[in-house]
């Protein structure tokens, strides 16, 4: 195998492989038709143009699909399951699949059920399907309940599954984004007063500098590549924190930008590689050098807003100017 890097990521190879997702599909026209209809993207949390039809986002950009959203989409429309499949395959069997391997046998088109000591899931009827729900729920408490969806879920099934529920008796309803998040929007309430993100997609439009950390877009949200590389063509800066060393964030070709995917585009102006857990170290580096840079140039620091906005800050000063750059460099590897 190979160690050599891409020069870029994305371009034509994003193609191809979108490509090679529509064939799997069932045809690039079906499967355009999809991404075209009044959705929101099924990978990531980018608009897809909403009311106004797919394949836009939030600015109205056109194409703005990636091959996530090729990959999602033709899962979703690939056939059925064949009709033997529970049959040939028993339970301890495909508990030894990958996850992969299991979304690619097929979708589950009726419902199927495994009672206590079967070795084999059996495919049932919905009126036995329901049967077996009604059952449970009348033998159930109501508060002894739990409701969870998916956060793939549309807006109009999250609707009607709470209605749902407190119809039944409870409001201990949620779906896998409480997990996902839960711990993240404890740590944000607590240093910056929310449990969500502060910034709108608009923000970066005007951004001069932008620190992406901990995150690789490039293989995990490919459409938000075309923001950063726009920063970049207006002059402004994007500083990558990641111990990895990610191709498609030092150079990506944005498929939908003719110049990009002829070229390629820059996008990290400066990627620095903490040791894996010194990140905390290296932002009390960037602060530490601020507080002491801006002892001869106040300007570089925002007094007027740390003290309207913040809280605490006394403190964390303090703490910041007793660490030492030894110590610090030394946690986070940078230098």
């Amino acid at each position: 195998m190979s160690d050599k890097l891409p020069h870029r990521v994305g371009g034509w190879g994003a193609i191809r492989y979108s490509l090679k997702m529509a064939r799997r599909a069932g045809g690039l026209w079906p499967m355009l038709k999809a991404l075209a209809s009044r959705n929101n993207c099924k990978s990531c949390a980018l608009g897809m143009g909403g009311q106004a039809g797919g394949m836009r986002d939030e600015k109205n950009h056109f194409p703005a699909v990636c091959n996530k959203s090729f990959m999602a989409q033709a899962s979703d429309m690939q056939g059925a399951l064949p009709e033997n499949f529970f049959n040939q395959f028993d339970i301890d069997t495909l508990s030894k699949w990958s996850p992969r391997e299991l979304e690619l046998s097929g979708r589950l088109t009726q419902p199927v059920f495994c009672d206590t000591g079967d070795t084999h899931y059996r495919p049932i009827s919905w009126a036995e399907a329901f049967d077996r729900v009604i059952d449970k729920l009348k033998s159930t408490s109501a508060d002894r309940s739990f409701f969870y969806a998916s956060g793939r879920s549309s807006n109009e099934a999250g609707f009607l599954l709470q209605l749902f529920a407190r119809i039944y008796g409870t409001n201990n309803v949620n779906n896998c984004s409480y997990y996902c998040h839960q711990a993240s929007g404890v740590g944000l309430s607590q240093s910056l007063g929310t449990s969500t993100a502060t910034v709108e997609l608009d923000d970066l439009d005007h951004a001069d500098l932008v620190f992406l950390t901990g995150a690789n877009p490039a293989s995990n949200h490919p459409r938000f590549m075309r923001t950063l590389m726009d920063v970049r063509r207006r002059g402004g800066q994007v500083i990558v924190i990641n111990p990895a060393r990610e191709r498609g964030l030092e150079n990506f070709s944005v498929p939908s930008d003719i110049r990009s995917l002829l070229f390629g585009s820059e996008i990290a102006s400066l990627y620095l590689q903490p040791h894996i857990g010194g990140d905390i170290a290296l932002f009390k580096s960037i602060a530490k050098a601020l507080l002491e840079k801006s002892e001869k140039n106040p300007d570089l620091m925002d007094r007027r807003f740390i003290e309207n906005h913040t809280k605490n800050f006394t403190e964390v000063e303090k703490d910041i100017r007793a660490e030492s750059w030894e110590t610090l460099e030394f946690a986070s590897g940078i230098s």
